[in-house]
């Protein structure tokens, strides 16, 4: 289906001041322009993204980086017949923009709008809706196997950033395809950062290309050298190489690539868009795996690039534009101790706080992140407690595993990565850390739906996926006081907790401080509110919403009861027993796929109570991918989460004359 098909049939691209991007309606377009033409092309291209994205909010640093590179690709390349994947593909942006979607960046990242990813149900130019890093040459070894016996084979292009490459699945890939005899280009982005800067031997090892320029000279003259020998240069050229891996290593010793059997070409610079198009117009033409090195600037034309701590990875739209949020009905906020009056911190800056006013205390707690010290909020504690901090990029197996060589030489890791990304670990999950009951605390941030990122980033399946680990507890905090006391029970246990929290800001008002509360122990639930004959089990996020469903109840003249759970692992059977024999209705809540999630737990634990009587009914996500919104909040409605689905839910069953 073409880009005509798909949006608004004939109808024409709006002009926006950008006449060069205006004659483009897809990547054969671009045959119409010159090579001397093609810079132009890529001003104009980033000048709208930075006027745009800087507008809706969205990933720009990344996306401004790869102009060029895009351009070139989308120039040599017909990707109508060869596959592109792009690593990630949170830097999709410009390739977004050539293939007939720049019309509908006004909706980047919202409710029914473009994907912040590559999605095929925008594009036959995205094969793939991918968000996790390090898996672009696998997928493009798999296209290439598919297409090597077809007449004239297509190429099978990957595009992968410098942290991306560090992941272990992508050295996987490198190993396999360079043994294959496929024919695929791999195009290495080096800007030297991932969200943070990229870390490690291999960023280093860039790092030393980079910065030699001798090497590129070098490697330029070699090539020209054996090219402008007349009418035999093409030849010598494909014979000579084992002289050139000669030359090359007497410039760079240990040339990784090549001992994978890899064609190594570069560094090239990444911003000279007509000299990429000439280097890969000549790549196209060479047989096996070719790695192309780019060396580009993260945030390029951005004038806050340099200075930014995150090379300006991601704009947020400006602050005077609302948030569409679903509208409720107004509550006395006075009358009603659950409900915040105002929003507090974040959860991921109150499990900062939580972990470094710990670590002050015990000197064997450590924190790991896989390439992402600022998305975990652990910023602040890598400055305050350098040997105690361990970014170790884009390697959750590594850093789980390292984790559990950790705590079993006596020390206190907190593993903290996104619960999306903690799926990467599983096998280590289980059998270094949970087989081996050793005390590693998981703190996974973006627990729930996360709003603009999406599928791939929606943190829904992780109560499912480590439920059925024996030995594993499992919590959730309603608020920043019940997550440090979480945090401070897990680092006392003597097997691993799981701690989950949402992408919102925890409550700003507590009006239940932790001297008040029932003592924090796996498996001990607290009961907020006693009456009626129908009870409420939030589990940590939705707690909030569940106690605004009771006031709002309250208000219609009808009781309900409310227990925060605390933990989906121990349950607290005894209570629930309880609530099972003597009410008439029980309703779970959670932020999590139905499948497999607390609800599940609760159900499977009424099965061995005796003299249940209660209805379960239990709310969570249906059996869906659930896309992108521009709010998390919209995404909570949609599920049928937030306070008033939850309302609903409980008139249904107590008073539907109400509904």
């Amino acid at each position: 289906m073409s880009e005509t098909e798909r949006h608004g049939g004939d109808a024409p691209i709006p002009a926006l001041g950008y006449p060069l991007l205006d004659r483009i309606r897809s990547p054969q377009d671009l045959a119409s322009f010159a090579p001397t033409e093609l810079a132009a092309v890529c001003a104009e291209l980033r000048r709208f993204l930075l006027e745009s994205v800087q507008s809706t909010g969205g990933h720009l640093g990344s996306n401004l980086g790869v102009v060029e590179l895009t351009v070139a690709l989308h120039h040599v390349f017909d990707f109508r017949r060869d596959r592109l994947v792009l690593d990630t593909s949170h830097q999709s942006y410009p390739h977004k923009v050539l293939t007939g979607r720049r019309e509908r960046f006004p909706t980047l990242r919202q409710t029914h709008g473009l994907c912040g990813f590559s999605n095929p149900e925008e594009s036959d130019y995205d094969l793939f809706h991918t968000g996790h890093a390090g898996t672009s040459i696998s997928l493009a070894t798999g296209l290439a196997m598919g297409l090597r016996h077809e007449p004239n084979p297509p190429h099978a292009v990957a595009v992968i950033g410098d942290a991306s490459l560090g992941a272990g699945v992508a050295f996987e890939a490198l190993n396999h395809a360079g043994a294959s005899g496929l024919r695929m280009l791999v195009v290495l982005n080096d800007n030297e950062w991932s969200i943070s800067k990229s870390v490690g031997s291999l960023a280093r090892y860039l790092s030393r290309i980079r910065s030699n320029r001798v090497v590129q000279r070098a490697q330029q003259e070699i090539h020209n050298l054996i090219a402008s020998i007349p009418l035999i240069g093409d030849r010598v050229e494909r014979t000579l190489d084992e002289v050139r891996e000669v030359l090359r290593h007497t410039i760079v010793a240990g040339h990784v690539f090549e001992e994978l059997g890899v064609t190594y070409v570069g560094p090239l610079d990444g911003h000279d868009v007509g000299y990429l198009v000439e280097k890969l117009q000549r790549v196209r033409e060479l047989d096996g795996v070719v790695l192309l090195h780019t060396l580009t600037e993260k945030g390029k034309g951005h004038p806050k690039a340099s200075t930014h701590p995150e090379r300006v990875h991601a704009a947020k739209p400006p602050s005077g534009k609302p948030a569409p949020v679903p509208e409720s009905p107004k509550v006395e906020p006075e009358r009603f101790w659950g409900t915040p009056l105002s929003a507090g911190p974040a959860f991921t800056t109150a499990f900062g706080e939580a972990l470094m006013d710990l670590a002050e205390r015990d000197l064997r707690v450590h924190a790991i992140t896989a390439g992402m010290p600022s998305g975990t909020g652990l910023l602040e504690f890598a400055e305050r407690f350098p040997t105690r901090f361990h970014d170790t990029g884009i390697t959750e197996q590594h850093a789980v595993a390292m984790a559990a060589g950790m705590a079993k030489a006596g020390l206190r890791p907190v593993c903290a990565i996104y619960s999306t990304f903690l799926q990467r670990a599983y096998d280590q999950v289980f059998q270094e850390v949970c087989l081996q009951g050793l005390p590693v605390v998981f703190a996974m941030d973006r627990a729930g739906l996360v709003g603009q990122d999406g599928p791939t980033h929606n943190g829904v399946f992780d109560t499912a996926y480590l439920r059925t680990l024996p030995g594993i507890v499992l919590a959730a905090p309603r608020d920043a006081t019940d997550l440090y006391r979480m945090l401070e029970l897990g680092l006392t246990l003597p097997g691993p907790l799981a701690l989950r929290w949402p992408r919102a800001q925890a409550p700003a008002h507590e009006r239940v401080h932790a001297d008040e509360r029932a003592r924090m122990l796996p498996g001990l639930a607290e009961v907020l509110l006693e009456d009626g004959e129908l009870v409420l089990w939030a589990f940590g996020s939705l707690v909030g919403e569940a106690l605004l469903a009771a006031e709002r109840l309250r208000l219609r003249g009808v009781s309900v009861a409310v227990v925060d759970a605390r933990f989906a692992k121990p349950l607290d059977e005894d209570l629930l027993g309880v609530h099972l024999r003597e009410r008439r209705f029980l309703v779970t809540v959670e932020e999590h796929q139905r499948a497999g999630g607390f609800g599940s737990a609760v159900l499977e634990a009424a099965t061995r109570i005796p003299g249940a009587r209660a209805q379960i009914r239990n709310l969570a996500i249906g059996d869906r991918y659930l896309e992108h919104a521009t709010t998390r909040e919209e995404q909570l409605a949609a599920s049928g989460l937030d306070a008033q689905s939850i309302e609903r839910v409980v008139l249904q069953l107590l008073r539907p004359s109400l509904v």
